[in-house]
């Protein structure tokens, strides 16, 4: 089993006045692919680093399977790590960098040639075993790094930023690679980034992390559509979702101006759409930028109505974005290119009742709707 499991586990730095990780309890199954997002300093590559071994833990534990490896040196805990810098040797060729580990472990020589040249093939590295790193691009040592990982076939892979030095075309290239490296392999990958993108595209589970705590830990499609807080609201998706505070009404909802002007009143049933809203009397209302439609009149009677004023544009080629003032709030809307409109025009925004979140203004946690798990 190459399961990892973190039980309320600590990390503090001498000196500093709060933990880093601050007591997270997590289980990373066998041959699953785990990405820590999160924000800097979040904690995520410290994780990581303790996992690994080159960080010690200030309290709780750590497993990797059934064994606790608190106490264990890294070089027995059979596992792997690819690195934002590469860290390749640079006198020494491709095939070099790769065997090398094996080498210091007294592998045989027929051994060590087999590994290398598989990893070889998997990579797409086959030509460029005899070339020095200086001679390779970013994305090719990149690939050396993960074949130096590949060849001492580890129990867990452990990804720390490692395509953080790569341009974006390339990323994206790198993305589709190790997601089926992972397939191929069907070994652990946990895998840490600041970027949102990478985690939704590359994960089967997420741990989004914020000030050392766990905020969410599932799907993508969970996280992204049911998101637990504000924080994960706003940290998943691109553009961000939206929010803005409203206030409970007698006819439903009120939308304040965030400057001036006067309050925007929505006639909608809170209590048929969502649960434990108690006594709130406040909330702030979230939407996706994709879920808004514009001056969409045969869905008024299912939506609320804003009118906003459009301040910018972006045509994005597939989609179009637009940066909107409703009520003193700004708004981002994803819509198709289809949608005509200009600077400065006045359009009618429609939140579908069907798609706005509601949160709590004092606990920034997400109220579920009626008919959720």
């Amino acid at each position: 089993m190459a399961s990892i499991t973190f039980r309320k586990v600590v990390k503090q730095y001498e000196g500093a006045s709060s933990p880093t990780v601050k007591g997270i309890d997590l289980h990373v199954n066998d041959k699953e692919f785990v990405v820590l997002v999160g924000p800097s300093g979040c904690g995520k590559s410290t994780s990581l680093r303790m996992v690994a071994g080159l960080e010690d833990i200030t309290g709780g534990e750590i497993l990797i399977g059934d064994i606790v490896v608190n106490n264990l040196p890294p070089k027995d805990r059979d596992i792997a790590m690819v690195f934002q810098n590469y860290a390749l040797y640079p006198h020494m060729n491709v095939r070099e960098n790769m065997s090398f580990g094996l080498k210091l472990r007294h592998f045989p020589q027929p051994e060590i040639d087999r590994r290398v040249m598989d990893a070889a093939r998997i990579l797409g590295l086959i030509e460029y075993l005899d070339r020095l790193p200086k001679h390779l691009s970013g994305g090719q040592r990149q690939r050396v790094a993960l074949g130096r990982a590949i060849v001492r076939d580890p129990k867990v892979f452990l990804m720390d930023e490692p395509l953080s030095n790569l341009d974006a075309k390339l990323r994206v290239q790198m993305r589709a690679e190790i997601k089926k490296l992972h397939q191929r392999l069907q070994t652990t990958f946990v895998y840490v980034t600041h970027d949102q993108v990478e985690a939704m595209t590359m994960a089967d589970r997420i741990v989004l992390l914020h000030d050392g705590i766990i905020q969410q830990y599932d799907v993508p499609a969970v996280i992204y559509e049911k998101p637990v807080n504000t924080f994960v609201a706003t940290f998943i998706g691109s553009p961000p979702m939206n929010l803005m505070k409203v206030s409970r009404s007698s006819k439903g909802l009120d939308l304040p101006p965030a400057l001036e002007g006067k309050t925007c009143s929505w006639d909608v049933s809170l209590d048929a759409l969502f649960r434990d809203l108690e006594s709130e009397k406040t909330f702030m209302m979230g939407i996706r930028p994709e879920h808004i439609l514009i001056d969409a009149g045969e869905d008024s009677a299912q939506s609320l109505l804003l009118p906003c004023q459009v301040d910018l544009i972006e045509p994005m080629g597939a989609e179009t974005f637009l940066y909107l003032t409703g009520n003193g709030h700004i708004l981002n809307a994803r819509v198709d290119p289809s949608v005509k409109v200009q600077v400065g025009q006045t359009v009618t925004a429609h939140i579908p009742i069907s798609r706005f979140h509601l949160f709590s203004e004092s606990s920034t946690r997400r109220l579920p709707r009626k008919g959720e798990n």
